[in-house]
């Protein structure tokens, strides 16, 4: 799969806007340098549980599956123990994907392989490059104060502004291996939290419309609304479905359905 079919405009525009953040690529460079990554494994082998051909095999077999399909190097698998439905890939050089038990239980085995393909995508976009700046910045500035906050936030604010556009990237990755209608379903459970849908799929789409339709309203809404997401790493749940229902219309879509046939 190509990176740069399923990338999304925004998402592309965005990073172009975050290499003229000064100094953000040699940070990124330090960081990978400096073995940030082994931090973070160091942190999946004594707290997670590794997923491989013995242990939790028909979950690694779809894994690999997926991975197959997007056409990425296959990242470390990891399953934690969380309550809520949640997943998170990391690292440039030796990635890992991360699943909470939550999000393995509650859905079903192609719903599941959205999900990873959703990880995947930012694995192939290199997300992570810049994810790692965020992280480090945000345990070093934010949590610890190693660094100054003041002079990290319009950073991290930028970083974040991008990142919810990332989002998007990945999402498309996820909809071209399973289809729409099952990133939807899978959309909507992360959403609810709930681990059987009854009703329709596509409800987060038609509550998209009705939002659109709320803060079109008036320009003081506009505002209310973007403040209320401006520190979020992700897009709204109905942004994101509404995106997916209409990249369906592309020949991006199409062409990557067609090829996974």
């Amino acid at each position: 799969m190509d990176a740069r079919i399923i990338m999304h405009p925004e998402d592309a525009k965005a990073i172009q806007v975050l290499k003229k953040v000064p100094c953000i690529d040699r940070i990124a460079e330090f960081v990978m340098e400096e073995g940030y990554e082994d931090y973070y494994r160091g942190e999946n082998l004594g707290q997670l549980v590794r997923v491989d051909e013995n242990n939790f095999p028909e979950i690694y077999r779809a894994f690999q599956d997926v991975v197959e399909r997007v056409g990425i190097k296959t990242p470390e698998l990891y399953i934690y123990n969380s309550p809520w439905m949640n997943a998170y890939t990391f690292g440039e050089f030796r990635t890992f994907v991360a699943l909470s038990s939550a999000i393995i239980d509650g859905m079903t085995p192609d719903e599941l392989k959205s999900i990873m393909a959703h990880e995947c995508g930012h694995i192939l976009c290199r997300h992570t490059y810049y994810k790692t700046v965020l992280a480090i910045l945000e345990e070093f500035g934010e949590k610890i104060g190693l660094i100054s906050r003041t002079a990290v936030t319009p950073i991290v604010m930028a970083i974040r502004a991008w990142d919810r556009k990332s989002e998007l990237s990945a999402d498309r990755c996820a909809a071209a291996i399973v289809g729409e209608r099952t990133f939807q379903a899978a959309n909507l459970k992360l959403a609810c939290g709930m681990k059987e849908i009854k009703g329709d799929p596509y409800q987060l789409v038609n509550q998209a419309r009705e939002y659109n339709e709320m803060t079109r309203k008036s320009w003081i809404d506009r505002i209310f609304q973007d403040f209320r997401i401006a520190f979020n790493t992700h897009p709204q749940m109905c942004h994101r479905a509404l995106e997916i229902d209409r990249w369906t219309n592309s020949w991006q879509y199409r062409t990557l359905r067609a090829a996974q046939a």
